[in-house]
């Protein structure tokens, strides 16, 4: 699933930015922040994390889970936390990496590479752990303590 990414768009545009602006902000090429904003491909996690800092936005409300917008947070994505918060979410779920996978409709090993941080863990998968089990998604990336959505 690829999607558009409206609140980006009205954020920047709300804040007078181009999307070569914003692209120069995120440290992308502007073509490239083009295709996310626009939902042609995915926004790495990474980034959407960069953008939120920079407004001081909850990654939930840029993704339409709660209408809470402010995170005073500027604290970059850390790929091997993220990790670290799925294993400890799924215990205390008392789930296996089986269950959840099945749930979220992925196969099991490209669960465990996420927990493991051996590949990328894109914004779509945490995204749809979010609408799951309502778990933050700042939580799920170190933005926040608070697991809930608030």
């Amino acid at each position: 699933m690829v999607f558009k990414l409206k609140k980006f768009h009205d954020i920047r545009v709300d804040n007078d930015l181009s999307q070569k602006e914003m692209s120069k902000l995120l440290q992308i090429s502007e073509d490239v922040y083009s295709n996310y904003e626009n939902g042609r491909t995915i926004m790495p996690t990474e980034i959407a994390v960069r953008f939120a800092n920079y407004f001081k936005l909850s990654l939930d409300y840029l993704l339409n889970i709660t209408d809470n917008k402010r995170l005073n947070c500027d604290k970059s994505f850390n790929a091997d936390e993220t990790a670290k918060k799925l294993l400890q979410f799924r215990k205390r779920e008392k789930m296996s990496q089986e269950q959840i996978a099945e749930l979220l409709n992925i196969p099991q090993r490209t669960y465990s590479s996420y927990e493991h941080n051996d590949r990328a863990i894109p914004l779509e998968f945490l995204f749809n752990i979010t609408l799951k089990f309502g778990i933050s998604l700042d939580y799920l990336t170190g933005r926040t303590e608070k697991s809930k959505i608030s």
